[in-house]
């Protein structure tokens, strides 16, 4: 177990960050240590992966825990258990280099492996939760291992039982069956067309590079432009309280849920007034994708949040609709 006082926090919004304590687990043998500095020190926890889905403060008046289990084993022709801190994008190339086919949509989505189903990741009509048998952990408040199957896990969109827990991630095992590439997503579909790529002759590689290719013309590199991706969810909506004063449905992107709900585009909302957002802050817009809010330079997490909270003020003035924000929140 290592130990590091007023340590740098890197995270893919840039946000200069600093912890009082830095501990990062190099193996499960470490544990029982760290239960103890925690007993004798009372101090906030914060358990942070790659920093790439959260919005930190200056400082942080705690302990952070960071992980560094990185094994990768092949249990069985259909099974993998991967320790939470590989890379997740890694893990994607890796699941497909092994002929572990279904992850492909997921491709390059930052992050690692252990916080994908915190939050359960997805992308291009794919969650994480289809290929999840179970999940490995540490509890911090009983000092003990426990280990939960994918319905215990709680999944649902974005979401899971995780995010009101106090753990750490130690592993996460998948399952890979039998499954037909997932191509219906509309921007899949238009790349195919464009590209005159005829969809008998994707495999999942190509899948995965269409997909990858996809990303990277619509969200920033965060070692260029600092991000979180995606900074809000798409909203799940009933569809009559859609206020259509200043804007038509058909303006709109919806996916239908059920017979009243609707998902509604939160991009293609916050493209349709984003000329009464102010452009001369720290933060801002990505060009080329209206759910991303990129750090300018020298953003703090008050600048982030103050801006995203003009975006939703103006996206439920508009249309009586509430943006949730994706990424956690870490308060000092």
């Amino acid at each position: 177990m290592l130990i590091n006082k007023n340590a740098t926090l890197i995270n893919s919004l840039a946000i200069k960050s600093i912890a009082k304590y830095l501990i990062t687990i190099e193996s499960e043998q470490c544990l029982d240590e760290l239960y103890l500095f925690l007993i004798n020190h009372n101090d906030k926890v914060l358990v942070l992966g790659e920093g790439s889905n959260v919005v930190l403060p200056d400082y942080f008046d705690g302990i952070v825990i960071k992980t560094n289990l990185n094994d990768i084993e092949m249990l069985t022709d259909s099974k993998v258990t991967v320790g939470s801190s590989f890379n997740w994008s890694s893990f994607v190339n890796w699941s497909l280099d092994n002929n572990f086919h279904g992850l492909e949509n997921l491709s390059l989505i930052p992050g690692s492996v252990g916080a994908a189903p915190i939050q359960n990741i997805g992308a291009y009509g794919v969650d994480l939760s289809q290929f999840v048998e179970s999940v490995r952990f540490y509890d911090l408040l009983t000092n003990k291992i426990k280990e939960f199957n994918n319905n215990e896990c709680k999944f649902s969109y974005r979401s899971s039982i995780f995010q009101n827990m106090n753990i750490i991630i130690l592993s996460v095992n998948f399952k890979f069956l039998p499954t037909t590439l997932n191509i219906e997503y509309s921007s899949i579909k238009d790349y195919l067309f464009h590209n005159e790529i005829d969809k008998s002759d994707l495999t999942p590689q190509a899948l995965a590079k269409i997909i990858q290719s996809i990303r990277l013309s619509k969200l920033p590199d965060p070692s260029v432009i600092p991000s979180v991706g995606s900074f809000f969810k798409n909203p799940i909506v009933k569809r009559e309280t859609i206020n259509t004063d200043h804007f038509a449905y058909r303006d709109l992107i919806i996916w239908a849920q059920s017979q009243d709900n609707v998902k509604v585009g939160a991009a293609r909302l916050i493209q349709l007034i984003k000329d009464s957002i102010p452009s001369d802050l720290e933060v801002g817009l990505y060009e080329n994708h209206a759910l991303v809010l990129i750090n300018k330079g020298n953003a703090s997490q008050d600048d982030i949040i103050l801006f995203s909270r003009i975006i939703q003020k103006q996206v439920l003035k508009t249309f009586n609709i509430n943006l949730d924000i994706e990424p956690t929140i870490i308060y000092s």
